[in-house]
């Protein structure tokens, strides 16, 4: 510990890669950053090192405060490096601090701010900022003991002809195949999206739907345009780019979450590809 730092620790009851992932996922940072009582209304990731972050901070007396930065150093599970400016702390307003945040054993947290000067320290310690961090890592201790991570592992899709299908999601699609595994009547073939957490699975005994009866399960792309012109350019039958507008679909591309492409698999079972917005 150097005169420019304020250092704060916690033992947590979970993994590094849960704490880890609870400093890095919107979805998972929502549920516990911030002092007691305050609210993260605003939380963008871009996280790869020069990526930016983005935090706004909505407290119980109608209070704001705003803080960003750029992703200096990422080593999941352990390690994770940042620039932070606050401008609305009066004691860093015009001044970056670094955060270092270090994972060890089962499970330590090292919490490690780096100010450019002890002057500055003193008054940003005086400001109450450290009793703030340590709220939300309360916060966060708390959800880590009371929560664990429900993920979907799987979509089941309804097929007629196996090989058909698989020619479809793992040719023209070009999704890799996870598993291809055939016991008695019993078939099951996985293919994994690029970039999903969640995997397709079809085949012999695997869904109690009818082909063609899966409907509208959205997968998220950064450019619908060019997703779509890939497609195409594999013989897949997508519609043009549409968006909706009061509850009508209308030609043409939309506002931020609002434009979309459609396509078929060779049972019927209709896909959705939303474009999402820029991150960062």
């Amino acid at each position: 510990m150097g005169d420019r730092d304020i250092v704060i620790t916690r033992d947590f009851a979970a993994s590094r890669q849960r704490v880890f992932d609870a400093h890095t996922k919107p979805e998972l940072l929502r549920r516990w950053f911030g002092p007691h009582g305050w609210r993260l209304a605003v939380c963008e990731v871009d996280l790869r090192p020069g990526g930016t972050w983005h935090y706004v901070l909505h407290g119980p007396g109608g209070e704001r405060m705003a803080l960003r930065g750029t992703y200096l150093e990422i080593d999941p599970p352990d390690r994770l490096v940042m620039s932070e400016h606050n401008p609305d702390c009066h004691a860093r307003a015009d001044h970056e601090s670094v955060i270092t945040i270090e994972l060890t054993g089962d499970t330590s947290l090292t919490h490690t701010t780096t100010f450019p000067t002890r002057a500055i320290r003193d008054a940003v310690r005086e400001s109450g900022m450290a009793r703030g961090v340590g709220q939300g890592l309360d916060r966060l201790a708390t959800e880590l003991e009371q929560t664990m991570d429900w993920k979907i592992e799987m979509i089941p899709v309804p097929v007629t002809d196996v090989d058909r299908a698989k020619d479809f999601y793992a040719g023209k699609l070009a999704f890799p195949v996870d598993v291809d595994h055939e016991a008695g009547d019993f078939r099951i073939v996985q293919v994994t999206p690029p970039g999903s957490g969640c995997s397709i699975g079809f085949g012999r005994g695997v869904s109690e739907m009818k082909p063609g009866e899966l409907k509208g399960v959205q997968l998220v792309v950064d450019d619908v345009q060019r997703a779509r012109d890939e497609l195409v350019g594999r013989g897949v039958d997508a519609t043009p780019v549409y968006h909706f507008e009061d509850g009508k679909q209308i030609d043409g591309p939309g506002g931020e979450w609002n434009s979309f492409v459609s396509f078929s698999d060779p049972d019927g079972n209709r896909w959705v590809l939303q474009e999402r917005p820029a991150q960062g």
